[in-house]
């Protein structure tokens, strides 16, 4: 799959501290955020397409990623797991509705199979680079995907270019440690952001809303 392709109009969603953290060292679920962060997230849901996360979120939150709060229906589910470390019980995979597993080449089909017998549609790239993997999602149909998580995920395609907008609420707590919004690999990618929206939720958490200017790779429609 050579060459830029259209893909889905992809922003991500993230509550973190003043600092930049997502959780403390090692904890897996961790709250921070308040009930109006929690409403606009899946107002967010509602309105996506689909939903991803990487393995990690998969193995240490167990989430649903279905529309609770707010009325509306639940989007596709997506996970991102090279190294199929997320068990097909988890309930991100469970029906109804379109989930798809994003994986590497290579794996044996009798490792794929307890995905593909609940139903799971197996996108398998060729390589560690996202790209591949969100041209195949807009070919399944998936215009606007929301990406929550976690900071491998979001970094990975924050470094590939194919992220547009960024949205993240900040809870007024100071960690000093802990998992980071986003790990760029390498460091291979100054990300640049453009401030568009900013707005206070339940008096203290801060929702900001930034456009990402660069790296941008591909084409949405």
């Amino acid at each position: 799959m050579g060459g830029e392709g259209a893909r889905p109009y992809i922003f991500t969603f993230s509550t973190q501290t003043l600092d930049g953290r997502l959780a403390p060292p090692g904890v897996g679920r961790y709250t921070l955020s308040c009930p109006d962060d929690l409403r606009l997230q899946h107002e967010l849901r509602a309105g996506a397409d689909a939903v991803a996360v990487g393995a990690n979120t998969v193995i240490m939150d167990n989430p649903r990623l279905t529309v609770r709060l707010v009325p509306g229906r639940s989007p596709a589910r997506v996970v991102f797991d090279s190294n199929l470390r997320t068990p097909a019980t988890a309930k991100v995979y469970q029906p109804p509705g379109l989930r798809v597993l994003v994986t590497r080449e290579g794996h044996p089909p009798e490792r794929l199979e307890p995905y593909r017998a609940l139903g799971v549609r197996v996108v398998q790239a060729r390589s560690s680079d996202p790209r591949e993997a969100v041209v195949e999602l807009r070919r399944m149909g998936i215009r606007r995907l929301m990406v929550e998580g976690g900071g491998g995920l979001i970094g990975s395609l924050l470094s590939a270019g194919v992220v547009d907008e960024v949205r993240v609420t900040v809870a007024p707590e100071i960690l000093g440690d802990g998992a980071p919004l986003a790990r760029i690999p390498g460091a291979r990618a100054r990300v640049r952001l453009a401030l568009e929206e900013a707005r206070i939720l339940c008096g203290w958490w801060v929702h900001l809303r930034y456009s990402v200017l660069e790296p941008k790779w591909g084409y949405w429609a």
